[in-house]
């Protein structure tokens, strides 16, 4: 088995609960997933809070495995650690709509949340 096969059939398993998120930050990106369905997009969450397991498996990918793709994540001390952190796509086009990441981006920072310019997905609180 090659091991770019071997470490897909181990990723720890990602949570897109919205429950699972710190509280004050689920009530924003209630709104936000709100704002951004008014607007006709169609949004959902495709990660919120993550083990440290996932944290260090993303940190891996394209550094210790799958080493001919490009990193997924740049820190080991996320926000969606502490459920202060949310990827957000859309559910018909994932992650090829530019509009909807412009938008996203928009009404985040309307709701005084952060975006970081190399993941259009990512939310955070600030």
């Amino acid at each position: 088995m090659e091991e770019s096969e071997e470490m897909i059939a181990r990723e720890p398993k990602r949570c897109a609960d919205i429950r699972s998120l710190w509280e004050p930050f689920r009530r924003k990106v209630e709104r936000l997933l709100d704002r951004l369905t008014e607007r006709g997009f169609d949004p959902i969450i495709f990660e919120a809070v993550r083990t440290r397991e996932r944290q260090e498996w993303l940190y891996g990918y394209g550094r210790t495995h799958h080493k001919h793709s490009k990193p997924v994540t740049w820190t080991m001390n996320s926000r969606h650690l502490s459920g202060k952190a949310v990827d957000i796509i859309s559910k018909s086009k994932l992650w090829n709509w530019p509009e909807f990441y412009a938008a996203l981006k928009t009404e985040a920072r309307r709701l005084g949340l952060a975006t970081i310019p190399q993941e259009g997905c990512h939310v955070e609180w600030r």
